[in-house]
């Protein structure tokens, strides 16, 4: 492990205090075993991965996460904003944050997944039910994870309780 904690050290640039070890089971891909490292470091990396090992076998590699937006006011209600020309202001749905993202094993091959901000991977947990929530919307929309490989990118989602339909694009063509 000390092995994989200095690779993980590498991968994300961050000291060992800020990296919680995890090993866990891809839900949506056969129950792949996936281990390495949950970036808990409070700036830009926070909740990225360094993920050391699929399935037990050496493959180094960085996910980056969704970091943690800072809101724009102190405690006292102040607002602090940089000087601006333009705002524009959209109403804020509090709900939980999954990133689907790709990773790849030792034989090359990719595979998406979801993962919540502080977790490997989605779980059913004392928060929620939240593996549960994402594969009934997996269910219901089923071009989700069509959208990381056809962009090329990571993708993050802000999961939240409500009656809103999603766009026609996310909808089964069925």
């Amino acid at each position: 492990m000390t092995d994989s904690l200095t690779t993980a050290e590498s991968l994300l640039g961050v000291e060992a205090k800020w990296l919680q070890a995890f090993d866990a089971e891809d839900p949506f891909n056969g129950n792949k075993r996936l281990c390495g490292f949950l970036c808990q470091k409070p700036d830009h990396l926070y909740g990225a991965l360094a993920l050391t090992h699929v399935d037990g076998k050496d493959v180094p590699q960085t996910i980056l996460a969704t970091p943690k937006l800072h809101y724009p006011f102190g405690r006292d209600g102040s607002f602090h904003f940089p000087p601006i020309k333009r705002i524009l202001i959209h109403e804020k749905l509090d709900g939980t944050n999954v990133l689907a993202y790709r990773y790849r094993d030792s034989a090359g091959d990719t595979f998406t997944t979801y993962k919540l901000r502080l977790a490997p991977v989605l779980r059913n947990s004392r928060w929620g039910p939240f593996l549960d929530m994402w594969q009934e919307l997996l269910e219901r929309y089923p071009n989700i994870p069509q959208l990381v490989a056809k962009n090329d990118c990571h993708i993050s989602f802000e999961m939240y309780g409500g009656a809103e339909r999603a766009p026609d694009s996310l909808r089964s063509s069925a």
